[in-house]
């Protein structure tokens, strides 16, 4: 009995001992940055204010990366297609998604509504409103999952909205049709890592909305075929280049590493990218390259890294609000995105035919969306969300809304 209380007062002191340096590790690790968020006061709400200590705790862990691969690793090794109790799995070429548990689609009539209340109250009856669906990254048609994973009915959501919104005559443009007909390879139009479709993708995705723009309005956006012809860009290869948000989770030993595809003009631009954070504000000056992508996500090879995510190279990612001023087109469209994340690249390819494109991301634009459209001489607003996104939190389009 002595014996065995002892081995356990020594494990209970091993324990102990390991809990006490792995925390010491900790706060020397975040001390800085836990610092700053302690004292930070420009938040809306207590909620707010302890959601950014933990996010500030969580994202210094010591040893972080180590961890999540060695947990990673145990999951291959087991053969799990989900890893977080069913927070991330893995479809079957491999691929990872964002899923949940669900029986039919989420109800979108309140949403429709909220987008119906929108297109009435833009002043300007001139400026028309377009819903642009971006696809999911289950491809109706051709992803699978392996028995057991649930399925999320994104699409089916989608479909239903997007039937409501007809009813309600108004107009969309929904990308997912045709792009099993694209010429992309099924494993090539979303990264592996990542919820986000890939740069040549999003670069198809851009052509198709320039073609039924010109189908539905008459418009003569690129007749040529100049713009949206992928031979006018480069195209530089970055291999092994880039972990995404959900590879970031559970770790390059589950994944694998993607690589990543930059895509810019080889013809003459000239560009004015206004935006606005934060964190700080200005304005980039010059060809597509040196205003509208950043450099830094490019050149750095810390997969892991959020300043290394090559995704959001372009238009320097999620910024509240963005203003591409394109000098080389003064008589071009003027368009505002009211967008989520899979938009970003697409407007920065759409913005060589038009003048200006501007850009807001409700989830972190403070100001009024409508006030801003109202106020704003423009052609065209998207509302842009992909099917994932299809909720209350991305439609609040007025500060008392």
């Amino acid at each position: 009995m002595n014996r065995l209380f002892i081995k356990k007062l020594i494990t209970t002191g091993f324990f102990l001992v390991f809990l006490f340096v792995f925390s010491f590790l900790n706060i020397c690790t975040s001390y800085k940055s836990l610092k700053s968020a302690v004292r930070k006061t420009e938040v809306s709400s207590l909620k707010e204010y302890i959601s950014g200590i933990e996010y500030e705790i969580n994202k210094n862990i010591y040893g972080k990366f180590k961890l999540v691969e060695s947990y990673g690793y145990i999951q291959k090794l087991m053969g799990k297609n989900e890893v977080s109790n069913f927070e991330v799995v893995k479809d079957t070429e491999g691929k990872l998604h964002f899923t949940y548990f669900a029986n039919k689609p989420n109800p979108t009539a309140h949403i429709t509504t909220k987008l119906k209340e929108l297109n009435k109250e833009i002043k300007n009856s001139k400026t028309k409103l377009i819903y642009l669906m971006t696809p999911d990254k289950y491809i109706k048609g051709y992803t699978k999952f392996p028995k057991g994973i649930p399925y999320h009915y994104n699409n089916e959501t989608a479909d239903q909205f997007l039937s409501e919104l007809n009813s309600e005559k108004i107009d969309s443009i929904d990308l997912r049709d045709g792009i099993l007909e694209s010429g992309i390879k099924g494993a090539d139009m979303f990264f592996n890592t990542d919820h986000h479709w890939k740069i040549k993708t999003a670069f198809w995705g851009f052509g198709q909305v320039v073609k039924n723009m010109n189908k539905k309005y008459n418009l003569q956006l690129d007749e040529s075929n100049f713009y949206t012809n992928i031979n006018n860009y480069n195209i530089v290869e970055y291999k092994d280049s880039f972990i995404g948000s959900m590879g970031r989770k559970i770790g390059k030993n589950y994944t694998g590493i993607d690589d990543f595809s930059l895509i810019y003009p080889k013809f003459k631009t000239n560009y004015d990218f206004y935006f606005e954070n934060s964190f700080t504000n200005g304005t980039l000056t010059g060809r597509f390259e040196e205003s509208l992508v950043a450099i830094n996500p490019i050149r750095k090879y810390d997969v892991y890294g959020i300043i290394s995510d090559k995704y959001f190279s372009y238009l320097y990612g999620n910024q509240p609000f963005a203003h591409i001023h394109n000098k080389e087109n003064p008589n071009g469209l003027k368009v505002l995105f009211i967008k989520d994340s899979l938009a970003v690249p697409l407007a920065a390819f759409f913005s060589s035919v038009c003048s200006d494109v501007y850009l807001l991301d409700p989830r972190y634009y403070k100001g009024d969306m409508l006030n801003f459209i109202n106020n704003t001489e423009l052609d065209f607003v998207f509302v842009s969300y992909s099917p994932q996104n299809l909720v209350d939190e991305f439609f609040k389009f007025t500060k008392d809304k």
